[in-house]
């Protein structure tokens, strides 16, 4: 257990490079909400909660409800003032704002800047780089915050029986030491950062191995298998970590999961 794929010096820590921003609350204005859902499809897979909107008129309302943590603009390229948009945004939100521009000129891009866009991307671009941008932003906040206020995670972390201890990178399973190697253990407390809530792959994937990694699936079931032979009384049925077809894996409370895992 515990094969070197030649892929664990991506990462040192759990915090190092650009963590993925799993269930950061995003707002998606495109027109037309088929195109919306389209972007916010693409998004989910990175483990971002979203909320489409594809109705231009209703975007002020949208924001004073939701309180999005970033706005994605999004239009088509038969739109032509993105930075008309942006203002509109502006006065209802001064979350981080990406813009996916329509004509892809340097005069629209100024534009979004001007009317308060945070970051720009060409027409068309993939959402891994939208998902990349929006990462980049919470990082430059996240560094501007005086080192003693930023946000503390928990040293430990306990679900069920697992007790996972963040500084010593220990784990323990009813008071015994579960030996496990530095990918399982970023694995599993990736998955602890939010117990109960479905990760996508995609964004499990990024966290563990690093985005050049993304399309690797085999590598994650491969040490999902690896930490429930280690972590479950029964590996083949899993009630701590549990597959959710389609979407990912959510670390649970046994009791939650015992009567449905597989």
């Amino acid at each position: 257990m515990g094969v070197n794929f030649g892929m664990q010096g991506t990462t040192n820590t759990l915090s190092a490079g650009l963590p993925p921003l799993v269930g950061t609350h995003v707002a998606v204005i495109s027109q037309g909400l088929e195109r919306a859902h389209d972007r916010a499809r693409g998004l989910e897979e990175f483990g971002y909660r979203v909320f489409p909107c594809g109705d231009l008129a209703s975007v002020p309302a949208m924001l004073d409800t939701i309180l999005p943590d970033a706005v994605v603009v999004d239009l088509g390229k038969e739109f032509a003032f993105p930075g008309d948009l942006v203002s509109i945004v502006r006065k209802h939100s001064d979350s981080p704002l990406v813009v996916v521009g329509c004509a892809g000129t340097f005069a629209e891009m100024l534009r979004c800047f001007e009317a308060g866009s945070d970051d720009y991307c060409r027409p068309k671009c993939a959402t891994e780089e939208i998902d990349l941008r929006l990462r980049a932003l919470f990082r430059r906040i996240e560094m501007a915050v005086p080192e003693g206020k930023r946000g503390v995670s928990p040293a430990t972390m306990r679900v069920g029986s697992i007790e996972i201890d963040l500084a010593s990178q220990q784990v323990l399973k009813d008071g015994v030491v579960i030996p496990l190697s530095p990918t399982e253990f970023r694995l599993l407390a990736t998955l602890a950062e939010h117990p109960g809530e479905v990760i996508p792959s995609k964004a499990l994937i990024a966290r563990v191995w690093g985005n050049q990694y993304a399309g690797e699936t085999h590598y994650l079931r491969l040490y999902v298998r690896y930490l429930r032979q280690k972590l479950e009384d029964d590996p083949s049925n899993p009630v701590y970590i549990v597959n959710r077809w389609g979407s990912g894996y959510t670390l649970e409370e046994p009791r939650r999961t015992a009567a449905r895992a597989g």
